[in-house]
């Protein structure tokens, strides 16, 4: 029998070790969906939707841990038509007496578990500093800069990024011959692209391309790479499971899903 912990403790835990109150964010960060009271098994998943939930209800989980959780800001009109979605995978977790717990930009930013941090590590990058990527109104810096010791080329800056991420990754080649200095930031960011050129990094990395960005890239000299919004995220999640099952000898398991936006 694997050990258990109560649902509380845990997400209490989990809760400190994150930190989130540090950060702003646009949706509910922790516990989302009370199941039952005792954690035994942890499934954990990029994005919290009904094919991560099968998943998880036929491994027999007791906690679902995501990056993108349930109920984002309802003042985003945007998102108004999710509503009823999260509305049935909810209902489809209380049925089953799971619960679902989320952390977003609090993992991004995170300096041990964070998506941002971790990327750079699996890049074989060095001198990874948290200085990088003001949220909007505030100074919390979400992603990370970082060094390629010695400088690479665009090409193995790109074999890199492909092989972590594990699918194909958009390269708008506009930088140096040499890359030196690298700006991260996992998910949609590409709006800090400008903040990049900016800083005069050689190449920007984040997971969401957008049109306007090949311009800009070019015009402003960096080398943009757009990984996967999904991809990019992956490995927060995941350095979680890990730091649970480190802590607590609880049973986690990470649950892939086909996505290459």
């Amino acid at each position: 029998m694997p050990k258990a912990i109560a649902l509380d403790t845990l997400i209490a835990e989990l809760t400190a070790y994150v930190d989130p109150h540090s950060i702003p964010d646009f949706a509910p960060t922790g516990l989302q969906v009370r199941g039952g009271s005792t954690v035994r098994r942890v499934a954990l998943g990029v994005s919290a939707n009904l094919a991560l939930f099968r998943l998880a209800a036929e491994w027999s989980a007791d906690l679902v841990l995501v990056h993108h959780g349930l109920f984002w800001e309802a003042e985003n009109p945007d998102l108004g038509p999710a509503k009823p979605f999260d509305e049935a995978r909810a209902s489809f977790l209380r049925d089953r007496s799971m619960s679902l717990a989320a952390y977003h930009l609090p993992l991004d930013a995170h300096p041990e578990a964070g998506n941002n941090v971790a990327l750079a590590r699996g890049l074989g990058l060095k001198q990874i500093a948290h200085d990088f990527g003001d949220l909007p109104g505030t100074e919390v810096k979400v992603g990370v800069s970082a060094r390629a010791v010695p400088s690479i080329t665009p090409d193995e800056l790109l074999r890199r990024c492909e092989q972590l991420c594990g699918q194909p990754v958009q390269l708008t080649p506009s930088g140096p011959e040499r890359i030196e200095t690298i700006g991260i930031i996992s998910g949609g960011a590409t709006r800090y692209l400008y903040s990049a050129i900016a800083r005069g990094y050689d190449a920007f990395l984040t997971g969401e391309g957008r049109e306007w960005a090949v311009a800009v890239a070019e015009e402003g000299g960096i080398h943009f790479l757009a990984a996967g919004h999904y991809a990019t995220e992956v490995l927060g999640v995941q350095a979680l499971g890990r730091w649970i099952t480190s802590r607590y000898a609880l049973e986690t398991r990470f649950f892939p899903l086909s996505n290459p936006y």
